[in-house]
């Protein structure tokens, strides 16, 4: 498969400065950040980072224009009323 990145130039020159420097080609550079970031779990995470990573995902799904459910949608009473509970 193959992807085309537009990156600004500064982030460019960033990257390829980094393949350089670790002696990898642009691929594999990238199939090595890819697979690192496949490979983190939650439990790598700092506190700090997860706070990040979960207000990132909530940022995410802004625009999706989800219904907002009812305080009586999400009670006790409504959600168990077919088992007689």
């Amino acid at each position: 498969m193959s992807v085309t990145l537009n990156l600004p130039a500064e982030a460019e020159e960033a990257f390829l400065a980094e393949a350089r420097a670790r002696g990898l080609s642009p691929d594999d550079l990238l199939l090595d950040l890819l697979g690192r970031e496949k490979s983190r779990t939650a439990s790598d995470l700092t506190p700090e980072e997860w706070v990040l990573e979960f207000r990132n995902w909530v940022h995410s799904h802004s625009g999706d224009d989800l219904p907002l459910l009812s305080d009586e949608a999400i009670s006790r009473e409504s959600i168990y009323q077919d088992r007689g509970l």
